[in-house]
């Protein structure tokens, strides 16, 4: 007799067709329902919400006066909730994001008093492969996950799932769904036959005669009356034994077993038996790139300045910061950054997201202001704080915008050593819209607006220097520029021809890269969940379209500016007549600085054309099978050509598993002679062209004008959910788009992954003018010109400085981006360092080596060290 294990619950879309205020309005009388049933049937529940405290957060924001009701049933074990703070997309969204979930997950639960020690993930498209090792770092052994498995991947759907590091968790899957057994029948023998193909298809793949059958839907009604029809079940059949039940019940019940489970290892986007919707990692690639935006400036500016100024005597403003990353998380969700919801909706995640920019560089702003007013002057001129949020002393390039009435002006240090620099953009800036005290002039105050690239070089780690704008002074170097036709430094070589097409030469390796950065357009058949080609598709690329081309040398930098004009097809029905209707202005500008192994690349897009995708090509000339890129905290290896593809038309696959992957911001393809990286800024996908398997193709853009649609050529059938216009999908107007391009000529060795931390870039400039919007009362501390709060001998890279989530000390982290162990290397501070986990719990033992693609974590306690 198999043990039906009836786990009861709810699956709640904070928004995706409907808005939040829907589901609020809705959640008020779904949550009294429940709260009255449980209260009246004590031998009802437990009941899961979702596995996010997100959903308590919006109750009580519309119910106030039921905290004690709720939070009753929650001791009582009935309502269980948590371990996420929301139900995470874990293939898009940053490593410190999924990092910041779990920790606010984890702070609501312990005020409600109840956790659910389960890695719940019910409807992520997709799953990441590092899923294990975040839920052990968090003490949680077990996970409970639908879309991406299929027997392609592991034979059973109870396994042993381990990440790179070696973390491991016992994983049940959800065949068919959450949703399977929603909407039960009240009568026994309706019950029954409902049940009998449910269960045929759940035991389809269990292990054990233990078998999971969830009760519930989307925004369902607690179905209160089905235990009760099970247990007449019970009486009158014998093949199964239906068991009120929860999934720790559940997990405990199968290792009671004792039934070896198959080890698996890898990240599940198998779309065989459920849809993952490949595409996501591209819709509405302007919310993908505010989202990253906002994660950078949160976990690798705000939070390092804040800790800074802490050290330094100034408040952290915690609850700001923490309100601030729960607003990013509500939009974290997978339909919400998926951009897979209609317009309305859409536009509510993205005011999210610039909501929390704004307030992210206002603290920014107000925090580099007190900082530069206790800095004691040790130069004529107005201050330049340049701020190093990486734990290693820091050189570079740094941008810096100055508004200056002068024609000419220097830079110096805190010695007065004179600092290079060169004008990368100048334009006329009219002073009242800045400067609040010439708001009410009568007269135009104009001022040069000049974005600089600044020298700098010894800047302390996880600290600032000092430095000083001196105006009405000649710089004592010479600034001329001169037109160059071609890139080139000690490490590289970048030419164009006639038409703008791109050769780069690798000088250390002698190695050639014909063809790079070439641009192509191709349709999109698809809707907001899947980019799908037309059936019979027309490729279109830059070569025959370039209007103009130029190229500069500067003090510190190079680049080559190209303008093409593509004439493309307007729409979908234009394409398929091939009648290139309508033009694509596209400026690319690459830069070459001449202290980098890199190049830098900005492509800007004037997007008038609809239901189409553009991509930049990276030709590596591998012939690999494989290739790599980044994920949460590591990378990952992944096949050019997915075997599945061979088979997933004849076996009816849901979708395509087509080599169109996610990343984080990095994909590289190498062997040891030569090979290519890419760096992106908030660019999220890239495709391994299926007839051209050593490019690496990233999505630029991709526009189309539905919510969902039926019948593609790259999934077929019914429509992913609803058939509902969204024409501000189409995203119209101007696009910008940064990467960083790395030629490699060793493999990944060392010199690589130093540079590809450089190209990130961790350094931040900002001057103290004297204006500001804001006026605030002198704090009346004096700080140093210079200073550092800790420096860390490592390889690693930077993730993260912040204040402990529950005490005054701090937190630094790093990860491991290779899969090589490596070691954790010594942090230098005047506090005590402690390893932790990504939950902040303190280590038994110090942390001395990290695993590939793993993080480290270290607590530094100042208790009894005094302030600067």
């Amino acid at each position: 007799m198999k043990t039906v294990h009836l786990v009861q619950h709810t699956h709640w879309d904070r928004e995706w067709y409907f808005t939040e205020n829907d589901s609020k309005a809705v959640l008020y009388y779904f949550m009294d329902d429940l709260l009255q049933r449980l209260e009246e049937d004590i031998t009802l529940g437990p009941f899961v919400l979702d596995g996010q405290t997100v959903v308590i957060e919006d109750y009580l924001s519309v119910a106030p006066h039921q905290e004690t009701r709720l939070r009753k049933l929650i001791e009582q074990g009935r309502i269980v909730t948590g371990p996420w703070y929301t139900q995470s997309d874990f293939l898009v969204v940053g490593a410190e994001s999924i990092t910041r979930n779990l920790l606010l997950g984890q702070a609501d639960c312990q005020r409600f008093g109840g956790k659910m020690p389960i890695g719940y993930v019910p409807d992520s498209f997709g799953q990441s492969a590092q899923l294990p090792m975040f839920l052990q770092q968090f003490a949680i052994d077990y996970a409970v996950i639908w879309r991406g498995w299929s027997e392609f991947n592991v034979p059973h759907s109870e396994f042993s799932w381990q990440a790179a590091d070696g973390s491991k968790v016992t994983t049940a899957v959800l065949p068919w769904g959450y949703g399977c057994a929603k909407w039960l029948p009240e009568e026994p023998c309706a019950g029954q036959k409902a049940l009998e193909p449910i269960l045929a298809k759940q035991t389809r793949f269990s292990l054990t005669d233990h078998v999971l059958l969830p009760n519930g839907n989307d925004q369902s009604p607690f179905e209160y009356r089905v235990p009760a029809m099970l247990d007449q079940l019970n009486q009158q059949q014998d093949e199964y034994r239906f068991v009120r039940s929860s999934f720790s019940q559940f997990f405990q019940a199968l290792e009671k077993t004792n039934v070896p489970l198959p080890l698996y290892q890898g990240e599940l986007i198998s779309p065989k038996y459920m849809r993952i919707h490949r595409g996501i990692f591209s819709t509405r690639v302007d919310i993908k790139q505010l989202n990253a935006q906002l994660e950078q400036t949160l976990s690798q500016h705000l939070e390092p300045l804040l800790a800074v100024n802490w050290r330094l005597g100034l408040p952290y403003p915690q609850s700001a910061v923490e309100s601030i990353w729960r607003e990013a998380m509500k939009s974290h969700a997978h339909d919400s950054i998926g951009g897979c919801n209609s317009d309305r909706v859409n536009a509510m995640v993205k005011n999210r997201l610039e909501s929390g920019l704004e307030m992210a560089n206002q603290l920014i702003d107000l925090n580099m202001k007190m900082l530069a007013e206790g800095i004691t002057a040790q130069q004529d001129g107005k201050k330049i704080i340049i701020f190093n949020a990486r734990p290693q002393r820091s050189h570079g390039l740094v941008e810096l915008t100055i508004f200056t009435p002068e024609q000419d002006f220097r830079v110096v240090d805190s010695e007065g050593k004179e600092c290079r620099w060169q004008i990368v953009e100048e334009s006329r800036q009219d002073m009242s819209i800045i400067v609040q005290e010439l708001s009410n002039s009568t007269e135009t105050t104009w001022y040069r607006k000049c974005l600089l690239l600044l020298e700098v070089t010894d800047i302390p780690a996880c600290g600032y220097q000092t430095f000083y704008l001196q105006e009405g002074v000649r710089a004592g170097f010479l600034q001329q520029t001169q037109p160059v036709v071609k890139l080139e430094n000690e490490w590289l070589r970048l030419e164009a021809n006639k038409k703008g097409i791109l050769t780069l030469t690798d000088k250390r390796s002698q190695q050639i890269y014909p063809h790079i950065l070439q641009l192509v357009d191709g349709g999109d058949a698809g809707d907001n969940y899947n980019y799908s080609p037309p059936f019979e598709d027309w490729l279109i690329n830059s070569d025959e379209f370039l209007t103009s081309l130029h190229g500069v040398q500067g003090p510190l930098q190079s680049s080559l500016t190209l303008n093409w004009q593509m004439a493309v097809p307007q729409n979908l029905a234009a394409r398929q007549e091939r009648c290139a209707n309508a033009e694509l202005d596209i400026t690319m500008i690459v830069t070459l600085a001449h202290s980098n192994a890199w190049l830098d690349v900005q492509i800007s897009v004037n997007n008038t054309v609809c239901d189409h995708r553009v991509q930049v090509l990276l030709p590596t000339g591998v012939a690999q099978h494989v290739h790599f890129a980044d994920q949460p905290f590591g990378l990952i290896e992944r096949p050019n050509l997915p075997p599945e593809m061979a088979v997933w038309q004849d076996e009816q696959w849901t979708e395509a598993p087509v080599a169109l992957y996610p990343m984080q911001s990095q994909v590289m393809m190498h062997d040891a002679q030569r090979g290519l990286s890419t760096v992106t800024k908030g660019l999220r996908e890239y495709q391994i062209p299926e007839d051209r398997q050593d490019v690496i193709a990233v999505t630029l853009l991709r526009s189309v004008g539905w919510l969902g649609q039926a019948n593609m050529p790259y999934r077929p059938g019914r429509a992913s959910g609803m058939v509902l216009p969204s024409p501000d999908s189409q995203i119209q107007g101007m696009h910008h788009f940064k990467l960083s391009i790395l030629a490699m000529n060793n493999g990944a060795d060392s010199v690589f992954w130093r540079d590809v931390e450089r190209a990130r870039g961790n350094l931040h400039a900002w001057l103290a003018t004297g204006w500001s919007r804001f006026r605030t009362n002198p704090h009346g501390h004096v700080f140093p010109p210079h200073y550092s709060v800790l420096s860390w001998d490592t390889e690693l890279h930077f993730s993260t400085l912040k204040k402990a989530q529950q005490s005054d000390a701090l937190v630094v982290r790093g990860w491991s981006p290779s899969t090589q162990t490596q070691a954790c290397g010594v942090i230098s501070t005047n506090g005590d360092v402690t390893s932790a986990t990504l939950a902040e719990i303190p280590l038994k033992t110090p942390q001395d080596i990290v695993s590939g693609c793993a993080p480290v974590t270290f607590i530094i306690d100042f208790e009894g060290v005094k302030t600067c």
